[in-house]
């Protein structure tokens, strides 16, 4: 008998492999054009933002470490609902891929920094912890969410 992959799940996977794509894709180009893309962010997005706000610049070492962040974070939300909640399965796999990130960039003449191994994995553990927050008031208000059963 075949059971039927619920069309959510298949929208979360599709969802997940594209954020992977955004991330390895990100770390394969050449430094001068990711530079070039995060600075046009920062300069013509974030600091006008930030300062409306009243919250000052960020520096552009400080925009790419904290796109790590975000990029992990959103990631490790994702594969939470896509491993129904383990923590242990969306964690290594967020873990795996900062680890493989990294390594891209070796290919790219960047080189791989150690340092944002462990920024991705505040992302990580950040996605993970959101991810599992959202799922809990999901199921505090009755919404249909499926179950680990691994």
């Amino acid at each position: 008998m075949t059971r039927r992959v619920p069309p959510r799940r298949i929208v979360l996977w599709i969802m997940t492999v594209l954020m992977l794509a955004f991330i390895f894709g990100q770390s394969l180009l050449p430094q001068d054009v990711s530079a070039e893309e995060s600075g046009w962010i920062l300069n013509n997005i974030l600091n006008p933002v930030l300062n409306a706000l009243g919250l000052g610049s960020l520096s552009h070492q400080t925009a790419r470490k904290l796109a790590h962040v975000a990029e992990f974070t959103a990631l490790s939300a994702l594969l939470v609902f896509c491993f129904r909640g383990s923590f242990a399965k969306a964690f290594s796999g967020g873990f795996v891929t900062a680890f493989l990130d990294e390594s891209l960039q070796l290919l790219t003449a960047r080189g791989a920094q150690l340092q944002d191994v462990w920024i991705d994995l505040i992302g990580v553990l950040s996605g993970v912890l959101i991810g599992l927050l959202v799922r809990r008031l999901l199921t505090l208000h009755g919404k249909h969410v499926e179950e680990n059963h691994s």
